[in-house]
This record gives C-alpha cells, sequence and structure tokens, in this order.
C-alpha cells in the first residue's frame, strides 16, 4: 500500500471509520501475527496477542503521529503486546464483539497467509532456526528487513534505533548467518 493510501486511510480510521482501519488490519496482519509468533511460540497465544495489538492501535489511533509507517507502528504495539503476554502467568482473553465492532472482529479474525508461506519452503525453516542464534537486535532487524521486507527508515523506526545503528545489526547478523548456515550446511551455501 502506498504511503499517500495509507495515511487517507489512517485519517478516515481516527474519524471512527472501522472500514479504513479494517483494510489498515488486512494490510498488516501477516506482519504483526508472525511478530506475535516470534515472540510467543505459539499459533493460538500468537493469534491473541495479534488480535490484543489490533484493539490497543484501534484505542490509540488518536494518538498515531504520522512520523513511521502504519507498518512500523503495528509492529511495535504487536512486539508490545507479545512480550506482555509472554510475561504473564495466566493469559487475558480479548473480545472481539461483533456487536460492538462488527468489521473489525471479522479481519481480526482472519488467518494469515505469509507463515503458511514461509512455512512451504524448507530451507527457511533452517535459517529461522539459526536466525534465534543471533543477538536479539540482529535478529529482529533482519526479521523486518528481509522476512517482513520493510525498509530500513521504517524498521529502525520499529526498533526505535537510527537506520545506521540498522544497517550495521543488519550486516553483522547477515555475517554471522551466513557462518552460521556454512557451519550447519557446509561449504556449498
Amino acid at each position: 500500500m502506498d504511503r499517500d493510501r495509507e495515511q487517507e486511510l489512517i485519517r478516515e480510521a481516527i474519524e471512527g471509520d472501522e472500514r479504513a482501519f479494517a483494510e489498515l488490519v488486512h494490510a498488516t496482519q501477516d506482519l504483526v501475527y508472525t511478530c506475535c509468533l516470534r515472540v510467543l511460540r505459539n499459533p493460538q497465544r500468537a493469534e491473541e496477542a495479534a488480535n490484543e495489538a489490533y484493539l490497543r492501535a484501534w484505542r490509540g489511533l488518536a494518538g498515531y503521529r504520522f512520523q513511521a509507517r502504519f507498518s512500523s507502528w503495528m509492529f511495535r504495539i504487536a512486539h508490545n503486546a507479545a512480550v506482555r503476554m509472554a510475561t504473564k502467568r495466566r493469559l487475558d482473553t480479548v473480545s472481539t464483539d461483533d456487536e460492538e465492532h462488527p468489521g473489525l472482529a471479522s479481519v481480526a479474525r482472519e488467518e494469515p497467509t505469509v507463515e503458511r508461506k514461509l512455512e512451504a519452503e524448507g530451507e527457511l525453516a533452517i535459517i529461522r532456526e539459526l536466525m534465534n542464534e543471533l543477538p536479539e537486535n540482529q535478529r529482529k532487524a533482519l526479521e523486518l528487513a528481509y522476512l517482513e521486507g520493510i525498509e530500513y527508515r521504517d524498521a529502525a523506526a520499529a526498533l526505535g534505533c537510527p537506520v545506521a545503528t540498522l544497517k550495521t545489526w543488519v550486516h553483522r547478523g547477515r555475517k554471522k548467518l551466513r557462518e552460521l548456515y556454512i557451519e550447519r550446511m557446509g561449504e556449498s551455501y
């Protein structure tokens, strides 16, 4: 989605248009779910965290500052929701009442497609496993820049660091990931 359309949808959603917000949800649902899944490592809990993230975003949309892409903003909210859920002993349930928010509830429950696509690629499972051995900052930078395809500027905003720092993390992460891959798979890489 281009930035102009995204900003138009955000403005409409701030004014209470649930359809506009549903379109934003649809555009970011794979990113949000994948972020939550990486933190929680449980599909059901990841879905709950993603729903919580969207509800928090809906309630806090008036505070959106238009400085970063919506996907970066959502990534940050989703990551925080997943981390909160991971640290809680007892899970809270998130209500997506169809009567309260008819458009939002159905979109929030849609099953993500990126995760299924990624799991279909066998080699990606190995890379994902190896990425878990990287320092957290390098792993997150690679996830955003490569797996999610987010621009460096927006990925840096999502991680709360300068672009130059993000580039350093990506460079070091790629180098270490390559070493780990060669160690595991041999020189044929």
